[in-house]
């Protein structure tokens, strides 16, 4: 009787799927994709081991969190590192944050809690309780929840104290974040202007709302930016509305 193969543990168990390996160590693979496909796409049997040390289940979870955080793509024939990847991989220190909250954010259930969460302090038990509310397998509920604060903790999305962790108010990826890591040609910078909000709108969507106070301590300004969405849902957009009254910016 033939063996049958195991699956590595943590793999897909069934349920609404999420990356089973944290942000920093798939932006390390990521920086491996890139070198590997720096001539162009390469076939599966290559990047498994070349990537991700591993040809059997173990390279396959990790190649499916890769492109969950949109670093990875293309089919087993084929795969390559994306814009996204190759941004990471060449950005400044200056640059590389919004770019981890881009990753961070692409995979659906990641950004469902973090948007469920936004600006709150919550414990992991209520990050668990709202997964399993999204799908994710009860057997995978506490690996989903390690996953994503430690990924959003390392985004600079997140900082945790015990059990309580909390969520940033603003993912902060803006529109010249996203252009830069597809490759598209970045927009001008604007001038240090002394508004107390500035907006962008685009197609009449959305608006990026960038929020300024002084600090509680120490001087200074403190800066949050938002972004608006008429597409958005209403929970969501009243967490909106009540952060930009707190701050004074709408009545």
């Amino acid at each position: 009787m033939t063996e049958k193969k195991r699956v590595p543990k943590g793999g897909r168990k069934g349920g609404a799927q999420f990356p089973q390996t944290p942000l920093k160590q798939a932006v390390e693979f990521a920086k491996k994709i890139v070198a590997k496909t720096h001539n162009g796409p390469q076939p599966e049997s290559i990047i498994l081991k070349g990537v991700f040390n591993n040809a059997g289940p173990t390279g396959k979870v990790r190649a499916s969190a890769l492109k969950q955080y949109d670093l990875m793509q293309g089919q087993a024939s084929a795969y390559n590192a994306t814009g996204l990847a190759r941004s990471i991989n060449s950005a400044p220190p200056e640059e590389l944050g919004s770019l981890l909250r881009k990753a961070f954010l692409h995979p659906k259930v990641f950004r469902a809690l973090f948007d469920t969460f936004q600006n709150d302090s919550v414990s992991h038990a209520k990050i668990r309780q709202q997964a399993l509310q999204l799908n994710v397998h009860p057997d995978s509920g506490d690996k989903c929840v390690n996953l994503f604060v430690e990924s959003a903790v390392y985004a600079g999305l997140a900082s945790e104290k015990d059990d309580e962790v909390q969520i940033s108010s603003s993912a902060s990826v803006s529109k010249r974040d996203e252009d830069r890591a597809t490759g598209a040609e970045e927009s001008n910078e604007r001038g240090g202007r002394s508004e107390s909000t500035e907006g962008n709108i685009e197609g009449n969507k959305s608006k990026e709302v960038i929020l300024r106070k002084p600090a509680k301590s120490g001087g200074g300004q403190m800066n949050i930016s938002i972004t608006l969405d008429s597409t958005m849902d209403p929970e969501k957009l009243e967490k909106y509305l009540k952060l930009l009254r707190d701050y004074g910016a709408i009545g």
